[in-house]
């Protein structure tokens, strides 16, 4: 059918044309085209079309602001980030080869200054020179901490025997390798047992003289001093009393 039939109820939607019309004491029915119902429905769309624009037009950037709702966060860009820039420019790989051979020649120059025999100047040279100075280093190292040991050695043991009034020895040191010595003593074969501790302990006599006042014998000599642990009065005089107490008669 081309046409509805529409009943009439206190519910339906207003339209222009009214439904019923009464003439007399009853009542006639309209028929309403299907394309006035048409009508209405589009209307009805048109109606909704407006409240959702005004719900957008309410999210607006302005609305948000007004609302105290914080913004939408901004999309992020993807990419490779810029670390931070020097003012300077950058060094180059042959600025920065050119700042290591300069400092590596500095240390050359010090290097050199440092060994004080250099068979040719260039780096090989030099870099072997430097250790076979350092070797050499090592050895009078240890070569000073053995002869520093036996003197240390000698002191406890001899302390007790220097004590005695009837002996008393003086040691003076002359220059850097020799030394000036006094034994004063009143035992038997003194210049005997004086020598032979000279001798123990390597020291070469430059000069010596033995006199005899007041019942005590007086010796004095002048001796070379080869060993460094040796060339200090104190680490002498231990090591002299040391000796003379073992050739005690």
């Amino acid at each position: 059918m081309d046409e509805l039939v529409c009943p009439a109820s206190s519910g339906s939607s207003p339209s222009p044309a009214s439904f019923f019309s009464a003439t007399g004491q009853h009542q006639e029915r309209e028929f309403v085209p299907c394309d006035v119902l048409e009508g209405w429905l589009e209307d009805d769309d048109w109606m909704d079309g407006p409240r959702d624009g005004g719900d957008e037009g309410s999210r607006s950037p302005g609305n948000d602001l007004l609302s105290g709702e914080p913004p939408a966060p901004a999309p992020k860009r993807r990419g490779r980030k810029l670390g931070p820039r020097s003012n300077g420019p950058a060094l180059t790989h042959v600025e920065k080869e050119r700042q290591r051979r300069d400092k590596l020649n500095r240390l050359f120059c010090e290097l050199r200054g440092a060994v004080p025999n250099v068979s040719r100047m260039d780096k090989a040279s030099l870099l072997a020179d430097a250790a076979t100075y350092i070797t050499q280093l090592r050895g009078r190292v240890k070569q000073l901490e053995s002869e520093n040991g036996l003197a240390a050695a000698a002191a406890p043991e001899a302390a007790p025997y220097s004590v005695g009034v009837q002996e008393n020895l003086e040691v003076r040191m002359v220059g850097r390798e020799a030394a000036a010595l006094r034994l004063t003593t009143a035992a038997r074969h003194a210049p005997a047992r004086f020598m032979l501790a000279l001798h123990a302990l390597d020291l070469p006599v430059q000069h010596a003289c033995v006199c005899l006042v007041g019942g005590m014998t007086v010796q004095d000599a002048v001796v070379d001093v080869p060993a460094a642990a040796l060339r200090d009065e104190r680490a002498l005089r231990a090591a002299l009393l040391y000796r003379l107490q073992q050739t005690g008669y």
